[in-house]
């Protein structure tokens, strides 16, 4: 027994060093948001598809809500990771990724895009790989982009955001960590307060910031709408996370395995836009029917008011974003 116990470890040792045992990859897929969010349910459904298609080889385990890592530490971690087996996973919103390429701007800018097919142009076109490539130097490979929505902007007090900039004079809003961001709240006569996604809550509950900017999703699932009083559909920008690994371990993994997570993740994305659309007015409508925050839209005159107020936004980073990419991307748009 001994002696067959031997050959059997022998045999196995063996196997191991000529690659005939497969290695199992671990992706660890983190994210801020809750799984009922469009990229919640476009990473558990990608975790879904890659575990039972690609079992034994592939394995991916999903942290929501921030549990594994928050948007700023994750990429961190990934640059830093130098694990030829278990990689990490991300999908930060696209102001993260700013400090590493600077053409990533050119989303936050307002009214850049007038609805979401305008950005499925751009993401879906030979510029997007452009942008993003400057990230393989800093570590973070690009995989993919996902869809929340356009953003609307919410406000506590006694009226809805409306006339710019009389209605935001002296009211401060939470936003991403953009200065493209700031400058917009700026032009539209606000105070802009950056915040981790994580605080927004309670600084709107206790006052700390009056309002916010978000799509549609975010509102619903983190409750804003609960200590808001007013919502204005401005639709005035885009709301989208880039799904990046880290790149070690992507360029380490074997060209089948790329290949078919590639395959998957580009059917997760198609999903995520699915579930996208379908919160851009599912949850709309959920807020609407809880009667706490009334849903505001903009006429046609005060949205050319708001477009006229942030019309010089563009023009503030347009060397850092590059002349020569804006004006690729308004003609790909058409405008």
């Amino acid at each position: 027994m001994k002696k067959i116990s031997g050959l059997l470890f022998a045999a196995v040792v063996s196997l191991a060093a000529n690659g005939a045992i497969a290695q199992e990859y671990v992706i660890k897929f983190s994210h801020v948001v809750a799984p009922g969010t469009p990229k919640g349910k476009a990473a558990d459904l990608f975790a879904k598809m890659v575990n039972e298609r690609m079992k034994g080889r592939v394995k991916v385990e999903v942290f929501p809500n921030s549990q594994l890592y928050n948007d700023n530490k994750v990429m961190e971690a990934m640059r830093l990771s130098d694990s030829k087996t278990t990689g990490i996973m991300a999908a930060p919103s696209l102001s993260k990724f700013v400090k590493f390429s600077r053409t990533i701007q050119a989303f936050d800018i307002p009214y850049l895009f007038n609805d979401i097919d305008d950005v499925h142009k751009l993401v879906d076109s030979p510029i997007m790989d452009k942008m993003t490539k400057p990230l393989e130097r800093k570590g973070l490979k690009a995989i993919s982009l996902w869809d929340n929505g356009m953003k609307v902007f919410s406000i506590r007090g006694d009226k809805p955001l409306k006339k710019v900039p009389d209605d935001f004079k002296g009211r401060k809003f939470r936003i991403q960590s953009s200065e493209v961001h700031a400058a917009m709240i700026k032009a539209l006569g606000g105070i802009p307060q950056k915040l981790p996604f994580k605080e927004v809550y309670q600084a709107l509950s206790q006052g700390v910031v009056d309002g916010q900017e978000n799509a549609w999703s975010n509102v619903y699932s983190k409750k804003f709408y609960e200590v808001q009083d007013y919502i204005t559909v401005s639709n005035h920008s885009y709301l989208g996370y880039m799904v990046v690994v880290s790149a070690e371990f992507w360029n380490n993994l074997p060209d089948d395995i790329r290949k078919e997570l590639t395959a998957i993740m580009a059917e997760a994305t198609a999903a995520n836009r699915r579930f996208a659309a379908e919160a851009d007015s599912g949850d709309r409508a959920r807020i609407e029917a809880a009667g706490k925050a009334k849903v505001v839209e903009l006429t046609p005159e005060e949205l050319a008011q708001w477009r006229k107020a942030v019309a010089g936004v563009e023009g503030q980073f347009s060397k850092q974003i590059g002349t020569a990419l804006l004006a690729d991307i308004h003609k790909l748009l058409g405008h």
